[in-house]
């Protein structure tokens, strides 16, 4: 982040884009909490939107601590 990229934005994401539903089910599998998601009380917002990185990646050389979040959860991607 040495170079001088001021007035730029990047996204920060991993290898694998999931949906906000997505998201909650693999929290939801992993059993890392007491309590279960059971669903988005609106629908406002971007509910399936994927997100990918690859321009920042390409153009500031970073790379997320853990390839995915299915991953940084413990969890298989199955």
């Amino acid at each position: 982040m040495k170079r001088r990229l001021r007035g730029r934005i990047f996204v920060g994401c991993d290898n694998e884009p999931l949906s906000r539903q997505e998201i909650m089910d693999r929290v939801n599998r992993s059993g890392k909490f007491d309590t279960k998601f059971q669903g988005f009380t609106g629908t406002d917002g971007p509910l399936g939107k994927r997100m990918e990185n690859s321009k920042t990646r390409a153009e500031i050389g970073w790379q997320p601590k853990y390839p995915s979040f299915t991953e940084f959860l413990g969890l298989s991607n199955l």
